[in-house]
C-alpha cells in the first residue's frame, strides 16, 4: 500500500474500529459499590463537601446551616498515555492489519486503568479529607475518633470485632454513623476464609462441642475477590459499605482515552513509522473513611 494521505486516513479508520471493539470489554470486576464517579472539568477537583454531616433535625427556631470548611480536599488529575508504532515497511507490504489486535488491547487497557485507579486507593492507602490515610487509627470526626484499621488476619473473630467497633463510630455531632457493610473484599489467598465467614450456612463448633452450628455471620456481606490483593497485599481484607448514594472512593475522569495517529505522509516518511497514540486523564482518592474498614498485615 502506498503511503499517502488517503491510505493513511483509511488505515486510521480501520484502527478506530479496532479501538471501539477493545473498549466494549467489561471491567475486570464490578466495583460500582466501592466508588462514585464525579465529573472533572479542570486540572483538579475540590471536595469541600466531604466534611458535611448528613441528616435532618427537628426544626425548632431558626435553621442551622452546615458550613463548608475552608481547607478543601483537592484531587489532582493524572496524565496517562499508551503508544505504538507501525513500521513503514509493514504498511507498504499491506501487513498493517496485523496490528489491529494491539489497538484492541490498547483500548481494553483504558477500562483496566480506570479499575486500577480505584483499587490502588485501597492498596496504597493515600490521605483522606481528615488528613489521615484512608485506613488509620485516628480519624478525627470532631471530638470523636474513627479507627478503621487493624493488623489482624481475616478470621471470624477479626470480622466480628471490626463490625462491632464500627457500630460505635460517631460523627462530629455525636450521632451514630451506622455503617452498613455490604461487601468483604479479599485476595485469592483469603477466598476460602471469606466464604467460610459470610457464605457457609454452618461452621465447626467450638473445641469440645463437636459437630457444627449455624453460622451467625452468614449473609452479612458479599465476598468479592480482588486479584490485585496478591503478593505484598495478599493478606489485605476490606469491609465496604456500598449502600449509600456516595461511595467510599471518588473517581474522576477528566478525559477519556482518545486515540490519535500520524496521517501526514511527510512525517511518516521522515520517521519511517506510523505512530498510534492514546492518552487520558483522571484520578481517584478516598471519600469517606467511615465507609471502609481495613485489615492490613
Amino acid at each position: 500500500m502506498d503511503i499517502n494521505r488517503e491510505n493513511l486516513d483509511s488505515m486510521f479508520k480501520s484502527y478506530m474500529t479496532a479501538w471501539q471493539e477493545g473498549l466494549i470489554l467489561k471491567d475486570p470486576i464490578d466495583l460500582s459499590f466501592l466508588f462514585s464517579d464525579f465529573p472533572s472539568s479542570s486540572k483538579a477537583n475540590f471536595y469541600a463537601w466531604l466534611d458535611i454531616i448528613p441528616g435532618f433535625r427537628e426544626w425548632l427556631g431558626d435553621r442551622i446551616f452546615k458550613n463548608v470548611r475552608s481547607n478543601n480536599f483537592e484531587v489532582v488529575n493524572r496524565d496517562f498515555e499508551d503508544s505504538s508504532t507501525i513500521p513503514n515497511n509493514d504498511i507498504e507490504d499491506d501487513q498493517f492489519g496485523v496490528y489491529a489486535p494491539i489497538i484492541r488491547m490498547m483500548a481494553a487497557a483504558w477500562p483496566q486503568l480506570k479499575y486500577t485507579l480505584v483499587v490502588d486507593v485501597l492498596k496504597n492507602n493515600p490521605l483522606s479529607f481528615t488528613g489521615k490515610a484512608l485506613f488509620a487509627n485516628d480519624h478525627a470526626y470532631g471530638g470523636n475518633t474513627i479507627d478503621n484499621l487493624v493488623t489482624d488476619a481475616l478470621s471470624a473473630t477479626s470480622y466480628e470485632a471490626a463490625r462491632l467497633a464500627a457500630s460505635e463510630w460517631q460523627y462530629s455531632n455525636d450521632e451514630l454513623i451506622r455503617p452498613n457493610f455490604t461487601h468483604l473484599l479479599v485476595g485469592e489467598k483469603n477466598r476460602t476464609t471469606a466464604y467460610n465467614i459470610v457464605v457457609n450456612e454452618r461452621i465447626v463448633a467450638e473445641t469440645g462441642a463437636g459437630g457444627s452450628k449455624e453460622n451467625p455471620n452468614k449473609g452479612t456481606a458479599i465476598p468479592v475477590v480482588i486479584p490485585d490483593f496478591a503478593g505484598t497485599y495478599d493478606d489485605y481484607w476490606v469491609l465496604v459499605d456500598g449502600s449509600q448514594p456516595v461511595h467510599a472512593i471518588c473517581r474522576q475522569i477528566r478525559k477519556e482515552a482518545a486515540p490519535f495517529m500520524d496521517t501526514d505522509p511527510a512525517t511518516v516518511m521522515r520517521s519511517g513509522q506510523v505512530d498510534f497514540m492514546a492518552d487520558g486523564r483522571g484520578a481517584a482518592a478516598p471519600a469517606f473513611p467511615h465507609m471502609v474498614f481495613g485489615g492490613r498485615l
